[in-house]
C-alpha cells in the first residue's frame, strides 16, 4: 500500500478502545450477563442475549440495554447502571490492557503532529476509569464516551466531535477527509463511512472478523491497530 499522507494530510487519528487498542477478553460479555441476572433470564434467554450483545459491539450499551429489555426504559437504566458498576469493578481488578505497543503508538502519533481521540461505546463513567488504569490520560488528546452525543454508533457522532474537539484546540479547521478511524466492530466501520474519514481501518483483534469489517465498509484490513503507522 503506498503513503496515504505524503502531504501530511492526516491530522487525527480515531480509535475505539475495547478490542482494538485495548483487550477486552470478553469483560463486556460478563458485564452484560451480571448486569441482566437480576431479570432471571432462562437459559436460552442468556444465550440470545449474548448472542446479541456479540454482534452488536461497539454501540451505545444503554441502546443495547432497551433493546434487551423490550423498550422498558425504567429495567433498561437499572440495568445499564449495573453493567457500569460491574465493568468499572472488573478494570479496577486489572482485567484489562492496552495491547502490546499501542502506548509507544500513541507516542508516535503525537511526534508526527498527528492528534489522538478515543471513542467508544461505553458511557464516560467507564471511559474515564478504563484511560486511567491503563496510563492513557497523558498520551492522548481526546476521549468521546457515547454518552455524550445524540446518537451512538453506527452513526458518525462520536468521530464528527472528535474533529470539533480538534478544530477548537488547534484553530486547524480540518474536515473527515484528514482523519482516520480504526475499530474492531462493523459499527465503527459503518460510523467510519458515516462520517467520511479518508481512512477506516478494520482491525481483527476485537469482535469481529475480517469480512464482517469489509462488509461494513472497512478500507483496509489489520490483525493490529500499529498497521496505522505505516498507512498514514
Amino acid at each position: 500500500m503506498g503513503d496515504l499522507n505524503p502531504s501530511n494530510e492526516i491530522k487525527l487519528a480515531v480509535l475505539d478502545v475495547a478490542g482494538t487498542t485495548a483487550a477486552d477478553d470478553g469483560l463486556v460479555v460478563r458485564a452484560f450477563l451480571i448486569a441482566m441476572e437480576p431479570l432471571n433470564p432462562t437459559p436460552e434467554e442468556l444465550v440470545e442475549m449474548t448472542q446479541y450483545v456479540e454482534s452488536t459491539m461497539g454501540q451505545r450499551k444503554i441502546d443495547v440495554f432497551r433493546h434487551l429489555c423490550k423498550g422498558d426504559e425504567d429495567l433498561a437504566f437499572e440495568a445499564h447502571e449495573r453493567f457500569v458498576t460491574s465493568y468499572t469493578d472488573l478494570v479496577a481488578e486489572g482485567q484489562m490492557h492496552e495491547f502490546p505497543g499501542v502506548s509507544e503508538f500513541f507516542k508516535e502519533l503525537r511526534e508526527r503532529g498527528i492528534g489522538i481521540s478515543l471513542t467508544s461505546g461505553f458511557p464516560r463513567e467507564i471511559l474515564d476509569p478504563i484511560l486511567f488504569e491503563l496510563g492513557w490520560l497523558e498520551l492522548i488528546d481526546f476521549s468521546v464516551a457515547a454518552s455524550e452525543v445524540k446518537d451512538g454508533r453506527p452513526a458518525p457522532d462520536m468521530i464528527l466531535r472528535s474533529i470539533d474537539l480538534y478544530n477548537e484546540k488547534t484553530g486547524a479547521g480540518i474536515t473527515p477527509d484528514q482523519v482516520v478511524v480504526a475499530g474492531d466492530t462493523d459499527s465503527d466501520m459503518k460510523a467510519g463511512v458515516a462520517a467520511g474519514a479518508k481512512v477506516v481501518l478494520g482491525v481483527t483483534s476485537g469482535a469481529h472478523n475480517a469480512e464482517q469489517l469489509t462488509q461494513a465498509g472497512a478500507t483496509h484490513i489489520s490483525a493490529s491497530v500499529l498497521s496505522l503507522s505505516e498507512l498514514i
